[in-house]
C-alpha cells in the first residue's frame, strides 16, 4: 500500500495583502460590539451583540461536569498493564502558584483578580508528577472542570486595504510542552484524555462552524517557540495566534487529530512515535478551523475548550515501520 505524505510548513509570515497595493491595514470598527461571558470562572467567551444593546457587565456561565463523570474518565484511564508507562495527572485542583511568567483573571462574585496559581508560561513548572511543564495561550487549571485546560478560537476581522475590506481570520489557541526523556529506537504511544466542550453553543446555542485539531509533537527541548523566533520578543500569555511547528522530520516526529464531533465530546487520542534520535520534549497544541482571506468571504467562527485530565506516556518494543524514510539533502534517489 503506497502512503502519500505531506510535509507542512508552519511559519507565520506578516505580509500585506494583493501585493504591494494597499494601505497598510488595520482593523476597522465595523465589527460588533462584544459582550463578555465568564464560563466556570475563568474562561473568557466574547459574543457578538447584534441587537443593537450596549455590553453589560461579565455575565457568568457554569457548566460543571457530574463528578461521577470526572472519576470515570480517570479510573477508565489508569489501569495498569504489562508495559513500561507513565500517567501524567492533570486532574488535580489549583495549586500554588507557578511563577511561569502568565496570569489568568479569575473571578469570586462580582470581584475579579489576577493569579498565576495553576497557569502555565514561559518558565517550567513541575506537573503533580514532578515534569517540567511549560504553557501558551494562557493553558491552566480549572476549579470547576478540575482538569488542565487548552483553547482555540477563530473568527472573522475586518481590515481596510486599497481595493476595500477584506475579510481575515483572528484566531487563537494554547498549547503546552512536557520534558520527558524519549530514547531512540523505543516506540512511545500517547495516549492522551480530552472532553471537546463548543463554548460557541453553551453561550450562543450556535454550534461552532469547524473542529479544533489537536497536534502532537515530539520536540529537542521543552521550549514552545520555534529556536530561530526565540530572540523575539513572544507574549506567552496572549491568545491570540497560534504557535508553529517544529518543520525538520515533521512526518516523524509529528501526528494530528481533528475533532468529527459537535457538543460536549469526550475522546481518547491515541498517537505512536518510533523516534531514531533522542527527543527531550512532549508538546501539544490546539489549533482552529480556519478560512481564506479575502473580499466578501465567510470566516468560520468556532470556539472550544480542551479539558485534558490525564497524558500516558507507554513503552513499546520498536516499530520502525511507523516512520517515513527522508533522503538526506543533495542525495540522488535516481538510479
Amino acid at each position: 500500500m503506497r502512503k502519500n505524505y505531506y510535509y507542512l510548513l508552519f511559519i507565520f509570515i506578516i505580509a500585506s495583502c494583493d501585493n504591494k497595493e494597499e494601505l497598510p491595514s488595520k482593523d476597522q470598527s465595523t465589527n460588533y460590539p462584544q459582550q463578555l461571558y465568564i464560563i466556570n470562572g475563568d474562561i473568557e467567551y466574547w459574543s457578538d451583540i447584534t441587537d443593537g444593546s450596549k455590553p453589560k457587565d461579565p455575565i457568568f456561565v457554569y457548566d460543571i461536569p457530574k463528578e461521577a463523570d470526572k472519576i470515570d474518565t480517570i479510573q477508565k484511564s489508569t489501569s495498569k498493564t504489562s508495559e513500561q508507562s507513565v500517567s501524567l495527572n492533570f486532574a488535580y485542583g489549583i495549586y500554588d502558584p507557578t511563577n511561569s511568567g502568565c496570569t489568568i483573571k479569575k473571578y469570586n462574585g462580582n470581584k475579579e483578580y489576577y493569579t498565576d496559581a495553576g497557569v502555565y508560561g514561559p518558565n517550567p513548572y513541575p506537573q503533580a508528577n514532578g515534569y517540567l511543564v511549560r504553557g501558551y495561550g494562557r493553558a491552566h487549571q480549572n476549579q470547576y472542570y478540575g482538569s488542565l485546560v487548552l483553547f482555540v478560537d477563530n473568527k472573522g476581522k475586518k481590515s481596510q486595504t486599497r481595493r476595500g475590506i477584506i475579510d481575515e481570520n483572528d484566531e487563537g489557541g494554547s498549547a503546552i510542552s512536557i520534558e520527558y526523556p524519549f530514547k531512540p529506537n523505543i516506540t512511545y504511544e500517547i495516549s492522551i484524555k480530552a472532553t471537546f466542550y463548543d463554548n460557541r453553543y453553551l453561550v450562543d446555542k450556535k454550534l461552532s462552524n469547524g473542529f479544533p485539531t489537536v497536534f502532537v509533537q515530539l520536540k529537542n527541548d521543552g521550549i514552545i517557540t520555534l529556536p530561530h523566533i526565540r530572540n523575539y520578543n513572544q507574549d506567552f500569555c496572549d491568545r491570540k495566534g497560534v504557535i508553529s511547528l517544529e518543520a525538520e522530520n515533521y512526518v516523524n516526529y509529528t501526528r494530528s487529530y481533528k475533532l468529527e464531533s459537535q457538543g460536549a465530546v469526550q475522546r481518547t487520542l491515541v498517537f505512536k512515535f518510533s523516534p531514531t534520535e533522542e527527543k527531550k520534549a512532549l508538546l501539544i497544541s490546539v489549533h482552529p478551523t480556519t478560512g481564506e482571506a479575502g473580499y466578501g468571504v465567510t470566516i468560520p467562527v468556532n470556539n472550544y475548550t480542551m479539558v485534558m485530565p490525564l497524558v500516558k506516556i507507554t513503552e513499546k518494543p520498536f516499530d520502525p515501520s511507523l516512520n517515513v524514510n527522508i533522503p538526506e539533502r543533495g542525495t540522488n534517489t535516481r538510479r
